[in-house]
């Protein structure tokens, strides 16, 4: 099993209180630990991406890799996708901000 770190805590406690509902539905998919867990490794390798390489602030690096977990994908643009699109396996979401562009990013692959 994967641990779930102090970050993971802090989203799966941000998702109940705010997407009960998507919470509802990975549970009873079983996929509720499974999500946690990519939200906080995507949320790493997002910050570790912004802050190390690309040399930004981490209280703005902070708030864009935040903005990953806080309102799903689902929630915040169609309301119609699966409650896992938003953290594709893989994978990093790229969208912007109307206040601040997100950098686009892709993951490399090592080989």
């Amino acid at each position: 099993m994967k641990e779930r770190t102090a970050l993971g805590e802090a989203i799966l406690k941000h998702w109940r209180e705010h997407c009960p509902q998507m919470v509802r539905d990975l549970e009873k998919l079983n996929l509720l630990d499974q999500t946690v867990f990519e939200a906080q490794e995507t949320t790493g390798d997002l910050l570790y991406e912004l802050v190390s390489v690309r040399k930004m602030n981490y209280q703005a690096a902070w708030e864009l890799a935040a903005e990953e977990w806080m309102l799903p994908r689902s929630e915040k643009e169609t309301g119609d996708l699966p409650p896992t699109a938003h953290f594709p396996s893989g994978t990093s979401r790229s969208g912007t901000s109307s206040r601040n562009p997100r950098p686009r990013l892709r993951r490399g692959t090592s080989g």
